[in-house]
């Protein structure tokens, strides 16, 4: 879920935008939560080859829609939270229908489908009273922020400011192929997925601490990601860089996630390793080692981690 609005508790300023959010732990007053509906399991992509390995009979996919049962069910958790939320008294949107299993193509190249709009927290990062569309670096996913369209045109005559980040040409110069096993399919050594050959980020790759933003390198984003956030946001923020020693799981909220002024919650696997969490002991904040979550071993899918608990 991407938070749209919260209360502004960093004491940064007001803003006449309907939009008006700085941080992670802020009470809420207007979200949107995404949809399963019209979602579509993605095609084998350059971008999904740290959980394939060569030869594996799963990069012969070609995607399609996600049965409808599952979808279904998907769907009933998300309309139980969002009317959960609407008791809460929090304003819920919701994205528009589309569907994700459509083929399409670049003059770079094809996909047999896209992915969903099960997540804006993905493709929408939220900075103060402006709205940016992240250039996420999965080809599946390169046309999924028509479904917030209609949602960012009502912010925008509100008043809020809408950018897009550049859009990424996804050719195949951006993806570096991974020397992985079935065995350890996120080994270390096997370095980063991604070139620096263009700008590349999910939303979800960044935690907020009013004018100070935190992004770790992982699968979906590159240090020229970094850079174009922060020449755009400008000298008034700051965008730290902290190494982990695993740098391949997805978004940084199963490694790092700021709970309160002063808190933070860190993934005591993923230990960081260049001293960069030293700037929150000296800015008085704590950072305390997640609880373990309940499951063991491997998650169930490629895409989740026994450590969304955090």
């Amino acid at each position: 879920m991407s938070s749209i609005n919260e209360t502004s508790g960093t004491s940064i300023g007001q803003s006449p935008s309907p939009v008006n959010s700085w941080n992670e732990w802020d009470p809420l007053r207007e979200v949107i939560v995404g949809s399963a509906r019209g979602a579509a399991d993605m095609g084998f992509e350059p971008a999904l080859s740290p959980y394939f390995p060569p030869g594996s009979p799963a990069r012969a996919s070609r995607g399609g829609p996600v049965h409808p049962a599952v979808v279904d069910d998907a769907e009933r958790q998300l309309d139980g939270f969002a009317a959960l939320l609407d008791r809460r008294g929090v304003m819920v949107r919701r994205p528009d229908p589309v569907d994700h299993a459509s083929p399409f193509r670049t003059p770079d190249w094809e996909a047999p489908g896209g992915h969903a709009s099960a997540c804006p927290r993905d493709c929408l990062l939220v900075i103060g009273d402006e709205i940016i569309e992240a250039p996420m670096a999965q080809r599946s996913r390169y046309f999924e922020f028509r479904a917030y369209r209609t949602l960012m045109m009502g912010y925008f005559r509100a008043g809020a400011r809408w950018t897009a980040a550049p859009k990424p040409r996804m050719s195949d110069d951006l993806y570096i192929e991974r020397e992985v096993s079935d065995q350890n399919p996120f080994d270390f050594a096997a370095g980063p997925l991604l070139s620096e050959c263009e700008p590349a980020f999910d939303a979800a790759c960044f935690a907020r601490c009013g004018r100070d933003v935190f992004w770790r390198p992982d699968l979906v984003s590159n240090a020229a990601g970094a850079a174009w956030l922060r020449r755009h946001l400008g000298p008034g923020f700051r965008v730290h860089r902290i190494a982990f020693r695993e740098p391949t799981p997805t978004h940084i909220d199963t490694t790092l996630v700021p709970v309160r002024p002063g808190l933070v919650l860190v993934n005591p696997e993923r230990p960081c390793i260049d001293g960069s969490l030293d700037l929150f002991a000296a800015n008085g904040w704590r950072t305390v080692n997640a609880p373990p979550s309940v499951r063991t071993g491997r998650a169930p899918a490629r895409d989740g981690s026994k450590w969304i608990s955090m």
